[in-house]
């Protein structure tokens, strides 16, 4: 066997493996990831009694009047914030905690009624969104999740070198399907389309990383997240901006949920502003679509935020956070997108686009993107199927080159994984390690992983 066909062979087998790995949860997440582009919209459509006003007058009553009305409905409930209309026709949308549960309260603000209220953290987007996260396994599946994008990293960087055109071919050739019939037809089917959406596999997986355990919240988010201090002359010691989100739902941008609140001042006036006020105050400053969160304890602040993390607003760069003291009204931080470090401008802009907050156009690109995911998956698999020795018990792997050297040469393919993404590295290195362990002490194994 010659050197570079052993070296292709290596690089298949690194792709089989990984690709064994990573196909359920990417098909998992990309069947979890249409749901959440589309549940919203579904909920609204079957639920416009409550997102929707009957009539519209000239007088609806205040917002604090509003809450109120909240405040007698769900009198041992705590209410977290407040949604501003798009439209006139748009009943007023309140956040309640109820026996853990989160729930949106729908007022209309003309009749002075409550009409009704849906689970936040019994909807169909939470119920995805949790198995998208986490497998619905916790910290563990989280962990899980994490180890399989890093091993699709693997599979593009890998997935290109085997599909690359040689022998003549040209790149023209190779972007589309030539074969019409048998493994061939969905070997290409499989190629070509893992060529055309290789690089927007890789920025999901980079910007779904965001949220991960690991890679998100224990190494990147710890030096990107804004330094509270740098605005507020007084902020809490036990409190952050991820305590505004509620169970099933994030709404605060990403660069900020580890920064802690300000506090407000306590002063002999023990009289707060009302929530009119804060509301008239945000729209002075510029907020048009935007949620205020109510203060927390006598130190609590009000917080008015637009940021497309919370779908108030499409546009990342437009993100803006303000805290006011909740006793003078006083500005105690103004926080947007032009403060964030690097790292929190780019996945601002990444998970925007990862939740296809940018309009139909980045509905559409992500729409094809999932069910081409799903493609490349199936196809995966029939290919397999079709190569596998009949009658036989065995995984069908590509077989191992020969020449070891160059089969280890090529875990330099594995260099970026090593670098970038511990926990991957981490499975890649404990695979490798059980493998031969298990070869050892049982020979028998190897008719199988052949």
């Amino acid at each position: 066997m010659s050197n570079s066909k052993s070296f292709y062979m290596s690089v298949w087998r690194w792709h089989f493996y990984a690709g064994l790995y990573t196909i359920p949860f990417l098909m998992m997440l990309a069947v979890t990831g249409l749901l959440m582009l589309y549940s919203p919209v579904v909920e609204k459509w079957t639920n416009q009694d409550l997102y929707q006003v009957e009539q519209v007058t000239q007088s609806p009553i205040s917002y604090t009047a509003q809450k109120k009305l909240v405040a007698q409905a769900y009198p041992e409930d705590l209410i977290k914030s407040i949604h501003s209309s798009r439209a006139p026709a748009d009943s007023t949308r309140f956040q309640v905690m109820h026996n853990g549960d989160a729930l949106t309260v729908f007022v209309d603000p003309y009749q002075a009624k409550v009409l009704g209220d849906l689970s936040i953290s019994d909807s169909l987007y939470a119920w995805a969104d949790n198995t998208h996260g986490t497998f619905m396994l916790g910290d563990s599946g989280d962990k899980m999740i994490e180890i399989a994008v890093s091993f699709t990293i693997l599979l593009v960087i890998t997935g290109l070198y085997l599909w690359w055109p040689r022998s003549g071919k040209t790149l023209k050739a190779a972007l589309c399907v030539t074969a019409n019939k048998g493994r061939e037809y969905w070997r290409d089917l499989h190629s070509v389309i893992g060529a055309w959406v290789s690089v927007i596999l890789v920025f999901f997986c980079l910007s779904g990383l965001a949220w991960a355990s690991v890679w998100g919240g224990s190494m990147l988010q710890l030096w990107s997240t804004f330094p509270m201090q740098k605005s507020a002359s007084s902020v809490s010691s036990t409190l952050t901006h991820d305590s505004l989100n509620v169970p099933g739902l994030k709404q605060v941008p990403w660069g900020l949920e580890q920064s802690a609140l300000p506090e407000s001042i306590a002063s002999r006036n023990t009289e707060t502003v009302s929530l009119d006020q804060i509301i008239e105050q945000s729209q002075t400053l510029g907020f048009t679509q935007f949620q205020v969160f109510f203060p927390k304890g006598d130190t609590g602040v009000y917080t008015t935020s637009a940021s497309s993390m919370s779908k108030d607003i499409e546009n990342a760069t437009d993100d803006r956070t303000v805290h006011f003291d909740q006793y003078s009204g006083e500005v105690l931080a103004d926080v947007g997108y032009a403060d964030y470090s690097l790292a929190a401008k780019s996945m601002a802009i990444g998970i925007s686009l990862h939740m296809g907050q940018w309009g139909l156009w980045n509905y559409v690109v992500n729409t094809l993107f999932c069910l081409g995911i799903l493609l490349i998956c199936i196809t995966g698999v029939v290919i397999w199927w079709l190569r596998r020795p009949q009658g036989k018990i065995a995984l069908a792997a590509p077989p191992k080159p020969k020449d070891l050297t160059l089969w280890k040469q090529a875990t330099w393919l594995l260099l970026p994984i090593s670098l970038l993404f511990p926990l991957g590295a981490a499975a890649i290195f404990s695979v490798l390690i059980i493998d031969r362990i298990a070869l050892f002490i049982a020979p028998k194994a190897r008719a199988i992983f052949k």
